[in-house]
């Protein structure tokens, strides 16, 4: 996992939705961070893109946002984004890309844009491929404003490669590499630390297809991999056609068994959570076979303990209070439902000299009030109240 670096602070939410930059001032973003970020853009696309009807309706909705409030880049600002870039090829004059991402006042990235909906086959990147050996952009994307595809020039050198070594579904948020991602942020941006890991999360992408399609009808080849590993008799055909149905069911078991083992892991673990709680309240450092150094270091003071305690107490009459849990880490503790950052209620920045209670509105951007004392966190019950009833019950 990519080492995040201890001085980084999260940008400001609210210069984002005021139109500039996310890394204005310096500012920059984490992985959990850009996570919160990508989840709340993702629900506003899946909204928008039904509506969306032309390639222009789409850059405007989905592309330029995504643009300013997840890479972080100002779409207002030609250093920055050059729309309808124009790089000659050839014999072939003017013909425009519809964006490029500058850094310096060169190329670091191409975009290709298309309506949402439309295939984004291999021939939707021949702008992308012919713009790509005459510039110095290392990296293109094709989008329809919800899949982002991600190319470069990884099997040949100034050629861009037939197939996304990155995809991305605003979708199905879920399944984002966002230490991937990550490495697109403006702030984070590093050609040379993306090309070094791209290759193999090319080849995973590629392998991880082939085995969902496997998984859903096992080829000869497959079936028969299996086969020679447990049989040893003759592979007659109606032998082989039996081996494909047991090789079916065999997976489809296998994951039920690995799903099955990781539930009863978790059960164990909220077991010992009691035993934990009890060392939270007390100062200690409480180290799990989980724990690396520098989440060991990540201590859960008796002060974050009340503050969550006396949210819950706010919470006890509106929701089930068992959906509120307590997730610490350097800077802050956050109070989340259901134990995900997507449904964060309140942050406790109680680890400096002056304490701060973060409370979001419904567009989630924060506001740190400063408060005395724990109890203070009561005085803004009604606002704690209005953003944990904007999350639903989980499914």
């Amino acid at each position: 996992m990519r080492t995040i670096r201890p001085e980084r602070t999260v940008y400001s939410c609210f210069s984002i939705f005021n139109g500039g930059s996310p890394t204005d001032g310096g500012e920059v973003m984490d992985v959990t961070e850009l996570a919160e970020r990508v989840h709340d853009f993702g629900r506003r696309a899946q909204d928008r893109a039904p509506h969306l009807k032309t390639e222009e309706a789409t850059k405007a909705a989905l592309v330029m946002p995504f643009l300013r409030e997840i890479l972080g880049y100002n779409p207002n600002d030609p250093t920055e984004v050059v729309p309808e870039f124009v790089a000659d090829f050839g014999i072939r004059q003017g013909e425009k890309v519809d964006y490029a991402i500058l850094r310096d006042g060169k190329p670091i990235m191409l975009l290709e844009c298309k309506k949402y909906g439309a295939p984004l086959a291999n021939e939707q990147t021949s702008q992308l491929f012919r713009y790509f050996d005459t510039t110095e952009a290392q990296f293109g994307i094709l989008t329809d404003g919800v899949s982002y595809r991600f190319f470069s020039d990884l099997d040949r050198p100034n050629r861009l490669d037939d197939k996304p070594f990155l995809e991305i579904n605003l979708l199905d948020t879920d399944a984002i590499p966002f230490e991937e991602l990550l490495k697109f942020v403006k702030s984070e941006f590093d050609a040379d630390e993306i090309r070094a890991t791209a290759n193999d999360l090319k080849y995973t992408t590629e392998i991880k297809r082939v085995l969902a399609e496997e998984w859903g009808d096992p080829s000869e080849e497959f079936v028969r991999f299996f086969a020679s590993r447990v049989y040893s008799g003759t592979k007659t055909k109606a032998r082989m056609e039996q081996f494909a149905s047991i090789t079916k069911n065999a997976l489809q078991q296998f994951l039920r068994d690995k799903i099955r083992q990781r539930v009863t892991s978790a059960l164990e673990q909220s077991e010992d959570s009691v035993e934990a709680a009890v060392q939270l309240a007390s100062g200690a450092v409480v180290e799990t076979p989980e724990t690396g150094a520098e989440e060991s270091a990540i201590v859960t003071t008796e002060a974050e303990l009340s503050g969550y305690y006396a949210v819950k107490a706010i919470l006890h009459d509106t929701i089930d209070v068992r959906r509120v849990a307590l997730r610490d880490a350097k800077s802050y503790a956050a109070v989340l439902l259901d134990n995900t950052n997507r449904k964060v209620v309140c942050r406790l920045w109680f680890n400096g000299k002056q304490k701060y209670l973060g409370v979001l509105d419904t567009e989630k951007n924060e506001t740190r009030i400063p408060i005395d004392d724990v109890d203070d966190i009561f005085t803004y019950a009604d606002q704690i109240r209005a953003t944990a009833a904007v999350y639903p019950m989980p499914g």
